[in-house]
C-alpha cells in the first residue's frame, strides 16, 4: 500500500470519528445545568400526619423536538420533554420541604423549566381504619 493510500484511510478514518462524535452529540439529550445558573425554589407546607410527594420535574426543549404522528397519519412536532424526580428536603424542625430546582436546564437541547408537580401523602392510613389503604390521588 503506497503512502499517499494510507494518507486516504487516516483522513477517512479521523472524518468517520468527527461525524460520530457529531451524532453523539445529537443523541446526548441529557439536562446539564450551567454551574452557578439561576434556581428556582419550590416549598412545601406538610401539616403533621403526612409526607411529602416526590417531585416530577419537566424540563422542555424546542431545540430536540419529538415528533408523533395524528390519526391521518400526518407527522407533527411537539416541544422535547425530560421529566426527572426531585427528593424535597426537609428544612430543619419545620413543617416546609424545599426543592431548589434549576431554571435552565442546558445540555445540547437547551432545556428550560416547564412544570413541577408537588404533593402529600398519608404517612399511614391506619387513622382511617384498619383495612385502609392508601390510594392514589389527583395530580
Amino acid at each position: 500500500m503506497s503512502q499517499f493510500s494510507r494518507m486516504g484511510l487516516v483522513v477517512a478514518a479521523l472524518c468517520l470519528l468527527v461525524s460520530q462524535a457529531g451524532c453523539a452529540q445529537l443523541m446526548n439529550q441529557d439536562l446539564s445545568p450551567p454551574p452557578g445558573g439561576e434556581t428556582v425554589s419550590v416549598s412545601v407546607k406538610v401539616p403533621k400526619d403526612l409526607a411529602a410527594n416526590t417531585m416530577r420535574v419537566m424540563y422542555r426543549s424546542e431545540k430536540c423536538p419529538i415528533t408523533r404522528s395524528d390519526g391521518s397519519g400526518g407527522r407533527y412536532e411537539i416541544d422535547g420533554a425530560k421529566a426527572i424526580e426531585v427528593e424535597p428536603q426537609r428544612q430543619g424542625m419545620t413543617d416546609i420541604y424545599e426543592a431548589k430546582l434549576a431554571k435552565d436546564g442546558g445540555g445540547f437541547c437547551e432545556w428550560k423549566l416547564s412544570n413541577v408537580t408537588f404533593g402529600v401523602h398519608y404517612q399511614s392510613a391506619t387513622k382511617f381504619g384498619e383495612d385502609a389503604q392508601v390510594g392514589g390521588g389527583g395530580g
